[in-house]
């Protein structure tokens, strides 16, 4: 890295540090940032103007492009003008490892420059068994959380923190027995929120003694700070969602045919509210007291619900319910006063959030949508597993803005926006994508 480059860098993550750690931000003041699973908030909603609409697989509008090493289907994330992503392999240099390389995966933190997809490190955290996932996920599906200053990596074992430099700060046995009892593999991704790393892991196999769990650790020490356990349901997906109502700051979880709201502080449970999903994937969204819970795999609906008010005990409200273009793997936005989902096979619906009224619904591409939807500038990417991207006016009529392909697809990571880029991660590549009409990087010899 060019030196003026490096101290403009360790300017930014100064103050960065100084200005925002331990402090919750609008997403309109972390523009240029992308911390966690589906950006500020959990919306997968960007503020930032000027994004990209149209690519090519021959190479207009790809600022850069970079190989990473192994699998994985976790997101990328960006924060201080850099770009982290967690990724698996059993290939050691050392060819005298090579019978630990049949048992064993290293699972792995790494940091990219965002202005140019130059690796800046690579951290193997732990090597560890291979354990039971379904084909279509990897080992390192959950996406990594930055609060600014620290990285936060889940691989469903372990919970590792590393500065922005790469260096493990400290790392728990979050569940040490995981793998015995794994059936599809990790998919939630942690959250930081105020001192507290959340985390959640549902029990998968029916006759399983193992509990499903949701848990808060002080995000300076690692140390669990509370937990809660439930047996009577299985196999949810799901990210956690916070909701700041002001007075208090709702976590809420959803898990097989029911949503549980939590005090964050202290893990209590305050409600819980019925919803028609057994298995759900895709992950919530909230705006403005409303909370959607999409669907998932069996007996699928996607619910809206009118949050209660601060303090209150009484459950969330069921405004209407659907069973017809309920998405299976891919999280919904709500933006600019629309709900707008797509389905694996890639239907689109927009609805008025609060009615259930459709606007529209439209085929965009051909399936499967497992990444799931990302928004801003007026814009609605969906993007399909080859790579293909519907880029969709976020307007009550349905409008087509574009139709583009990457160079290489299996894309089942979701997207992130920031620096005025949409970044795109495939099985092979991350992909950084811009606006026509801005200048080209200078690539790493």
């Amino acid at each position: 890295m060019k030196r003026s480059q490096h101290l403009r860098t360790v300017l930014a993550l100064v103050l960065l540090g100084t200005v925002l750690a331990g402090c919750e931000q609008s997403p309109a003041a972390l523009e240029g940032e992308w911390r966690q699973w589906r950006g500020p908030g959990g919306s997968g909603i960007s503020t930032e103007t000027g994004l990209p609409e149209t690519w090519t697989a021959e190479g207009t509008g790809i600022r850069w492009q970079e190989s990473i090493p192994g699998s994985g289907n976790s997101s990328p994330i960006v924060s201080g003008g850099r770009v982290f992503l967690t990724t698996t392999y059993g290939q050691p240099d050392d060819r005298a490892r090579r019978a630990e390389r049949r048992k064993h995966l290293y699972y792995v933190a790494m940091g990219l420059d965002l202005e140019s997809g130059e690796e800046l490190w690579r951290t193997e955290i732990y090597a560890g068994r291979r354990g039971t996932k379904h084909w279509l996920t990897t080992y390192a599906a959950p996406t990594p959380v930055t609060d600014g200053t620290t990285l936060f990596a889940y691989f469903g074992r372990v919970l590792a923190a590393l500065d922005f430099d790469g260096t493990v700060l400290w790392q728990v046995e979050v569940e040490p027995d995981h793998l015995t009892h794994l059936r599809y593999g990790v998919a939630s991704s942690p959250l930081v929120v105020d001192d507290l790393v959340v985390l959640a892991q549902d029990r998968e196999a029916g006759d399983s003694e193992e509990p499903g769990w949701i848990a808060a650790f002080d995000k300076a020490t690692g140390e669990l700070r509370w937990r809660d356990e439930w047996r009577n349901t299985c196999c949810s997906y799901t990210t956690p969602l916070v909701v700041d109502q002001g007075r208090r700051k709702l976590l809420l979880n959803s898990s097989s045919g029911e949503v549980v709201a939590y005090d964050l502080s202290t893990g209590e449970r305050l409600w819980s509210q019925i919803h028609g999903t057994v298995q759900p994937v895709p992950s919530m969204v909230a705006s403005e007291g409303l909370l959607v819970v999409p669907g998932g795999i069996h007996q699928k609906t996607t619910a809206t619900m009118r949050l209660p008010a601060a303090g209150s005990a009484k459950p969330a409200e069921v405004l209407w319910k659907t069973v017809e273009g309920v998405p299976e793997l891919s999280s919904p936005v709500l933006y600019q006063g629309i709900l707008f989902v797509v389905t694996d096979g890639g239907v689109m619906t927009a609805y008025d959030p609060a009615t259930g009224e459709r606007h529209w619904r439209r085929r965009v591409g051909g399936g499967p949508y497992r990444a799931s939807l990302v928004a801003g500038d007026g814009k609605v990417y969906a993007i399909n597993d080859r790579g293909e991207t519907a880029v969709v006016a976020a307007e009550p009529e349905f409008r087509l803005l574009a139709e583009n392909k990457l160079p290489s697809g299996g894309v089942s990571a979701s997207p992130a926006i920031a620096g005025g880029y949409l970044l795109i991660r495939t099985t092979d590549a991350l992909y950084c994508l811009e606006a026509a009409g801005q200048p080209v990087a200078e690539q790493p010899v």
